[in-house]
């Protein structure tokens, strides 16, 4: 039922810093802002590439302990993809943000290298290789090669109860399984979850601690958003299997349908149905 992530928002504390990072880094411009009602700003849509973005909310706020750490339950990084990361590391190494233009070689086979927001929040970027984990799940040719950044290629969360995770994940959203990476001690550790070619989402176990994604406000990541084509037909399957619907199915601000679940952690996760008229489908 799913068929991509359509975006990762956050809660900056400080939107003026954030954009101008995000733009001077990796060059992902603002391409519209929604207002509240009453006029206020509400949103700024940064766009990464066609059809993904990243969706940064005013008025984040300081009040939880935010780390990134792969044993803390919750939220843990972005990971968007790029053509040729040599290329796109060289440009930013030669912008002065970061000391090498080397990317490093992950166990699945791929190519990656980490920056971090002003707020902290893990930005991977990754080079899919044709013998990587991911690429080996592939259902059609996937063209490698391309200028630029290819796509949000996935979002990491620790879990507490990888069993109860996979089960949301893969048998009620329509995910699958495709591949687990074990620890330094031989232990399954990093679980690959396939929603499309390319787009995937990565779930630790054993996750420690509380998740501190409880306010829709708190700075750090606020939601994940998955692309949907029958968003009325989908939430009234899930609702079937015992799925707790947050928010009913509705048109918002920006014309697309929306609704709204959380996953066993209490990740949030929203269901969209893009609206040709919307301003991401014409972005």
């Amino acid at each position: 039922m799913i068929k991509d992530i359509a975006h990762i928002a956050l809660n900056p504390l400080d939107m003026d810093k954030t954009v101008a990072y995000f733009n001077n880094v990796f060059g992902w411009k603002k391409v519209f802002e929604l207002h509240k009602d009453n006029g206020d700003p509400w949103i700024v849509y940064l766009k990464i590439c066609k059809g993904h973005f990243l969706e940064l909310f005013y008025d984040g706020k300081n009040d939880r302990d935010y780390a990134f750490d792969f044993k803390k339950t919750g939220y843990n990084h972005l990971c968007v993809t790029v053509g040729n990361i040599r290329k796109t590391l060289q440009e930013i190494y030669e912008k002065g943000y970061i000391d090498s233009p080397e990317p490093e070689h992950e166990k699945s086979g791929c190519l990656n290298l980490w920056l971090y927001d002003p707020d902290g929040n893990g930005i991977e970027l990754q080079e899919y290789t044709p013998e990587s984990v991911q690429m080996q799940s592939n259902e059609a040719p996937y063209k490698f090669g391309r200028e630029g950044y290819v796509g949000i290629g996935h979002a990491c969360f620790v879990c507490k109860d990888i069993d109860a995770s996979l089960d949301f994940y893969c048998n009620k959203l329509g995910m699958k399984l495709v591949g687990i990476q074990n620890d330094d001690d031989g232990k399954p550790w990093l679980h690959y979850v396939r929603m499309a070619d390319g787009v995937y989402l990565e779930l630790i176990p054993n996750g420690e601690g509380e998740n501190p994604n409880k306010g829709w406000n708190s700075r750090g990541f606020q939601h994940l958003c998955l692309e949907t084509d029958d968003l009325l037909a989908d939430v009234e399957r899930l609702r079937n299997i015992g799925v707790e619907i947050d928010q009913e199915p509705k048109t918002s601000s920006d014309k697309n349908w929306q609704a709204w679940i959380h996953d066993p952690d209490g990740n949030k996760v929203e269901l969209m149905m893009i609206d040709h008229d919307s301003p991401q489908a014409k972005a």
